[in-house]
């Protein structure tokens, strides 16, 4: 079969949740003999490019650049509609004619492509929540959670805009994300199928109106032999913690750092990989809460050393102030059987189950997440009673042949 997947970015530029997912699954249905294609963007390239590796044919579009000056509404635009996307997206149609073709995310890239691969099977996976929020988080300025689109929405235009906007004025502001909302509501109604990793954010998006008849639920798989590569190291009697992902403020690092410096003296150890130059000065801000020597960040993480790194720990931490989807660490954490810490909210509280195979903590609480993790401090057994809970996770392979599934249960056109 002839597959193409377009993405925002891929690695190894960018490693977020989604573009590590999608490079795993077109190697995954390579492997088994399919021919896979991948279109992206990529800045700084003079015009669009083909590069074979790994088995994959990546199509590199030229992302067309946009001054940091450009109006807040440009900008805004261009995270939903490029028309220079589109014609690369045309010439890539037309150059792999490709038999199905999936829709990993479309941010900054154009929502109109799903429209172009009109007459072809098309599946579109929900990573977050951006064909309903501007923001894809359902996550406000404030940090407090949004349960929906609306004219709330005004006080994320405003944060945008980076400049004092009467309070009674923002609902205005709401409008261009309500527009944008309906566009791209319009420009998914070709979409055969859409796949969500979890039940939360499926049920959101069937609340906004997306066809229930046309999701599946289907959890992320990752390479596990990757992970289990590596041997796990026994502890040296410091409680080990671990986390790893992106170091940006929605993902609640500080909050781990704050809870971390409330734990005894001398008993944890805190080890925290991610990349800290993308939002260099919320990384200061999470090194300045580090001033214990056992706690460090590690900075980046490349793919191939994630099971290193969770051989390593005790236990993983996923902090998130937003409902988050079906972070790949979790899944990962499950392969080295580690158990997890996470914020009792979202999806997190669907994938981690608390007292079985991990804890929950209050969303935005560093005391309560100080608490569960004195928890495994204070209870020797309960950490090794958790890891003989955690269930075994979806491996790559058998998650590709899940997608075959689905896309040879879409009749073509």
């Amino acid at each position: 079969m002839r597959i193409a997947m377009v993405v925002h970015q891929f690695p190894p530029e960018h490693l977020g949740g989604t573009e590590v997912y999608t490079e795993g699954v077109a190697r995954a249905l390579a492997d088994e003999g399919h021919q896979v294609a991948v279109f992206h963007p990529r800045a700084g390239l003079q015009g669009d490019r083909q590069v074979r590796r790994d088995g994959l044919v990546l199509w590199e579009a030229a992302r067309p650049p946009l001054p940091a000056a450009a109006h807040p509404l440009r900008q805004f635009w261009q995270t939903f509609r490029s028309r220079r996307l589109e014609a690369s997206f045309r010439r890539f149609l037309a150059d792999e004619r490709p038999e199905v073709v999936h829709f990993q995310h479309v941010q900054n890239v154009s929502a109109r492509l799903v429209a172009l691969a009109a007459g072809l099977p098309r599946v579109l996976t929900l990573h977050d929540y951006w064909y309903i929020c501007a923001n894809g988080q359902l996550l406000r300025p404030d940090g407090s959670l949004c349960q929906g689109p609306g004219l709330g929405c005004g006080a994320c235009a405003a944060a945008r805009l980076a400049r004092p906007w009467p309070r009674g004025l923002q609902p205005a502001l709401a409008l261009p994300f309500l527009a944008r909302n309906l566009y791209i509501r319009r420009a998914l109604r070709g979409v055969d199928r859409f796949v969500s990793p979890s039940h939360f954010l499926m049920d959101r998006y069937i609340a906004a109106g997306f066809p229930a008849g046309r999701l599946r639920h289907l959890e992320n798989g990752i390479p596990v032999a990757r992970i289990r590569r590596f041997a796990r190291q026994a502890p040296e009697g410091l409680l080990r913690i671990g986390f790893i992902g992106s170091i940006a403020w929605q993902k609640g690092v500080h909050l781990l750092a704050e809870a971390f410096g409330k734990l005894p003296a001398g008993r944890a150890q805190l080890r925290i990989w991610g990349d800290p130059t993308i939002f260099p000065a919320y990384a200061a801000q999470v090194r300045e809460l580090l001033p214990d020597p056992e706690a460090q960040m590690m900075g980046r993480i490349a793919n191939e050393e994630v099971g290193r790194a969770l051989a390593e720990s005790d236990v993983i931490v996923v902090p998130s102030l937003w409902y988050e989807n079906s972070p790949v660490v979790i899944q990962e954490a499950r392969a080295a059987g580690v158990p997890v810490v996470a914020a009792g909210h979202g999806a997190l509280a669907e994938k981690v189950r608390h007292g079985v195979d991990g804890l929950h903590f209050a969303p935005g609480d560093a005391d309560a997440l100080a608490g569960a993790l004195r928890r495994l401090l204070e209870e020797p057994a309960l950490l090794a009673a958790l890891r003989k809970s955690i269930p075994e996770p979806m491996d790559m392979a058998a998650h590709a042949q899940a997608l075959l599934a689905i896309y040879e249960g879409i009749s073509p056109r």
